[in-house]
């Protein structure tokens, strides 16, 4: 059966750009914003094409219209899902982990000012200067060495296994 629908060969230009071009490593940030832009400016550039291509004396069908901007819209809210929202979880995590960061800096800061305002007087078993390893690096060699977590905030997963040891040599 065939009512007239045929296939139709278009030829899509393909630019392809040096990666220093989209590639800032100087700001992550910046490439990654510009990746958002090229991926808004295609959906948006394909959206005025599929009006433009459907125009008769300057017109739209409306059902045209809305099926085209119903699509476009799809397409924009899928890349807020994929793209957007990963993004601003991340981006949000930091934050947190920041602010919790700030907040031991700042702990750390007020007992290093009553410390130094004490003077002559021998330092506390408590201050965070005076704090020895527990042995959680495994070295003698770590005495004086202060750890800014307690052993009990230390995530397991982060210890080297034989996957993740870096091969030098010929080992």
């Amino acid at each position: 059966m065939r009512d007239g629908a045929e296939y139709v060969r278009k030829e899509v230009p393909l630019l392809v750009f040096p990666t220093s071009s989209l590639l800032k490593l100087d700001s992550p940030l910046t490439s990654f914003t510009d990746l958002q832009r090229v991926l808004y400016e295609e959906e948006r550039a394909a959206y005025i094409q599929a009006i433009v291509q459907n125009m008769r004396d300057g017109k739209v069908h409306p059902l045209t219209f809305v099926h085209h901007t119903s699509t476009y819209q799809a397409s924009i809210c899928k890349l807020m899902e994929y793209c957007l929202s990963p993004a601003i979880n991340a981006l949000q995590d930091r934050l947190k982990e920041n602010e919790l960061r700030l907040a031991i800096l700042t702990d750390e800061a007020r007992a290093l000012q009553s410390e130094a305002f004490k003077g002559s007087e021998p330092p506390s078993s408590g201050s965070p200067r005076n704090f020895q390893s527990h042995g959680v690096r495994g070295s003698s060699a770590s005495f004086g060495h202060r750890d800014l977590y307690p052993p009990e905030s230390i995530n397991l997963r982060t210890v080297a296994g034989p996957s993740n040891r870096s091969r030098r040599g010929g080992s």
